[in-house]
């Protein structure tokens, strides 16, 4: 017979097998009898809060790093929250250089021992989502602190269209951290909502396929001429022992471009000019 414990821990990995919440798919109804939808596909992304005090001899940091969406980046070492975070707070002390991490815990996410059990919410009954000011209620579970007491999130999600969609999205604000809560509100254009018969907002991170190829052909000249310098730089150093300018690979070509070019349009002026004169029909003199 399988364990209470065994299905917990089925339910959570079926959860991070699925990814992103429901509420943050593109087309999310948040009141089934509003044909109002949400698209907050956008905030699926580690956003990191810092909150620093001077607390003498050195200096407090409190670092919060939220994705209301989906999972943090898995665990890398013991200052990284456990695999299934999705909201973490460390405590970090610092004194000069020198860093020291005293806390690391988990607020919310999906673990063995305790589910996310995330709650979407309208604070109201609207009848229009995408006024100013709609607010949503999103909280999530599933942390605990080291005395193993439970902890929690309440993300209250406002409508503000004055936003542009086409930007980074805005960062949450902290409210504050008692009992176990961590309270945050978040103004964004991402939380107003828009009509199912509409073509849901382009979001900034969608281009059109033109631009997308220039953009990669810009990145790939970069790359080359970056490569092409550094390599060239390297071989001279160690070919020829080169140094200063002689380090700059066909140096005399590059020195003498500006001269080439500057040539160059002067024949194809010069050229130019002599045809409009050719051609205006007087005489020239003998």
């Amino acid at each position: 017979m399988v364990s209470s414990l065994s299905l917990a821990w089925l339910a959570s990995s079926l959860t991070l097998c699925l990814g992103a919440q429901s509420y943050c798919e593109r087309g999310y109804r948040p009141l089934p009898a509003v044909d109002g939808q949400l698209d907050l596909s956008r905030l699926n992304k580690k956003i990191e809060l810092v909150q620093e005090s001077n607390t003498h001899p050195g200096k407090t940091s409190n670092q919060w790093q939220i994705n209301i969406c989906d999972t943090l980046p898995a665990q890398t070492n013991e200052n990284d929250c456990e695999t299934g975070t999705y909201i973490c707070h460390r405590v970090v002390y610092r004194k000069g250089t020198e860093d020291y991490v005293a806390t690391v815990q988990s607020i919310a996410g999906e673990f063995k021992d305790s589910g996310l059990k995330s709650e979407f919410r309208a604070i109201e009954n609207y009848d229009d989502l995408s006024r100013a000011g709609t607010q949503f209620s999103l909280t999530l579970n599933g942390g605990q602190n080291e005395a193993g007491q439970a902890q929690s999130a309440s993300i209250a999600l406002e409508c503000d269209p004055s936003q542009d969609r086409n930007a980074e999205p805005s960062e949450p604000s902290f409210i504050s951290y008692q009992n176990n809560v961590l309270s945050l509100h978040w103004r964004t254009v991402f939380a107003c909502g828009f009509q199912p018969n509409q073509a849901p907002p382009k979001n900034g991170n969608e281009s059109s396929p033109s631009s997308s190829v220039v953009t990669q052909l810009v990145k790939m000249t970069f790359y080359f001429g970056l490569i092409y310098f550094i390599g060239g730089a390297v071989y001279n150093r160690i070919v020829y022992n080169a140094r200063g300018q002689d380090l700059i690979i066909h140096r005399d070509f590059w020195l003498d471009l500006p001269f080439v070019i500057k040539d160059t349009m002067s024949r194809i002026m010069d050229t130019i000019l002599s045809r409009r004169r050719g051609g205006s029909g007087g005489y020239v003199a003998v």
